[in-house]
């Protein structure tokens, strides 16, 4: 058994794995655990039998529509359950941890991933620094099947461990998440409100359903219609076109612009660039401008710039505002005035 200066001098050792703004809380993580169902479920957390009582320094950190948990942690025990949701947990450093689930058994190292359905498995957890955040069943069986081009059954009842010495071979998605977040945690060292406007949470997505599609012998499959041929502007194009312009107000995706088109990501880019001399993202957004720029130029007496902006897909007008000074050279705030013939 540790002592408590032991304890405490091996807990402040361990480094923090991101370092992007944000309030940095010390608790028992228990508290935090039976509470934070965005990240464990509805499970029971305890501490390990004949340890220190488990303490924990703890960030949220918003990315789009995911919460990320950069955290670290003394030894606990965690039983999570909760239909439809997985935990992903990234230890950045620590100890070697265990994960049992019926007849399973894991083993995790600091720099594995371990993707862990809330079926009521035991993760014995020891000292851990790194990453933690909720995956929901639904989104990333939708992104697995239009990477993949088809319908595909992948069991994520069922936990995954994508092991540190595999993501070093090449072409391993899991490699390409741990850099991701280091991406992630620069861009949020800049503005918080960037990870929303970039939809950085659905290339963790993207990169997660690579991983399992990798771990399930697939990926040759997802090759396979990444290169699908078709290199011309088709009619299933031009509605896809009509879909964006008549749902500005929506957060699409690049998953959502593939489900809709059946066209890979690839081919979408190339196409998009040829035809529009843009990515299939930012011809999204030039259509929110757009619209936002007619709301303005027609707006009834009770519209604002918050209002208009939010109608047209955007979350923070701090967004809104830059993305519409750059587009059109002039602020939103000077169109809704002009438009209701008030002076600048």
């Amino acid at each position: 058994m540790l002592s408590s200066n032991q304890s405490e001098d091996k807990f402040a050792s361990l480094p923090f794995p991101l370092g992007s703004p944000g309030s940095i809380q010390s608790l028992d993580p228990t508290t935090l655990f039976s509470e934070g169902k965005d990240f464990f479920g509805s499970g029971v957390h305890s501490s390990k039998k004949g340890s220190v009582r488990p303490q924990a320094d703890a960030r949220v950190i918003q990315v789009g529509e995911l919460k990320l948990l950069a955290t670290r942690t003394t030894p606990c025990i965690s039983i999570e359950e909760g239909a439809g949701f997985s935990t992903l947990s990234m230890p950045y450093a620590g100890d070697t941890h265990q994960y049992k689930d019926g007849r399973i058994i894991q083993t995790i190292e600091p720099g594995d991933i371990h993707l862990s359905p809330r079926t009521g498995g035991i993760a014995n957890v020891g000292y851990f620094s790194g990453i933690i955040c909720q995956i929901d069943h639904t989104r990333l069986k939708r992104t697995i099947r239009v990477m993949k081009g088809e319908d595909t059954r992948v069991n994520l009842e069922e936990p995954y461990v994508f092991q540190k010495k595999e993501a070093d071979q090449e072409g391993a998605a899991t490699r390409h998440l741990w850099s991701y977040l280091s991406y992630v945690d620069q861009v949020l060292r800049e503005s918080e409100y960037l990870a929303a406007g970039l939809a950085l949470d659905e290339q963790i997505y993207r990169l997660l359903a690579l991983s399992v599609l990798q771990a399930g012998g697939a990926l040759e499959r997802v090759k396979k219609h990444l290169k699908s041929p078709t290199n011309k502007w088709t009619n299933p194009l031009d509605d896809l076109v009509d879909y964006i312009r008549s749902n500005t107000h929506l957060n699409l995706t690049l998953t959502d612009l593939e489900e809709q088109s059946h066209y890979s990501a690839r081919h979408l880019q190339n196409l998009f660039r040829e035809k529009f001399n843009c990515t299939p993202m930012q011809f999204i957004r030039r259509q929110r401008l757009s619209a936002a720029m007619e709301r303005l130029q027609t707006c009834d007496h009770d519209d604002t710039v918050t209002k208009i902006a939010r109608e047209c897909g955007y979350r923070f007008i701090s967004n809104f505002t830059t993305d519409f000074q750059r587009e059109f050279g002039i602020a939103p705030s000077v169109v809704l005035r002009a438009s209701r013939g008030e002076g600048r």
